[in-house]
């Protein structure tokens, strides 16, 4: 999958925190940095078309 969203740089990420109206610590801008980008990432993972016959679906019964 070809990512048509680029992350955003910390400076661009505490502008938008700053919007927010939050009060948010240097610290918390950072982590919350930190997991966006992160997220972005696990999402350029996750392909565009499922092979849905791949794997049969898994089906969880109270009664077993």
């Amino acid at each position: 999958m070809t990512s048509s969203i680029k992350a955003p740089t910390l400076e661009e990420f505490r502008a938008r925190a700053a919007l927010t109206g939050l009060t948010l610590t240097e610290e918390d801008i950072g982590h919350l940095h930190k997991g966006y980008v992160g997220l972005l990432g696990l999402m350029e993972r996750i392909p565009q078309r499922w092979s849905w016959a791949a794997e049969p679906p898994q089906v969880f019964r109270a009664d077993e």
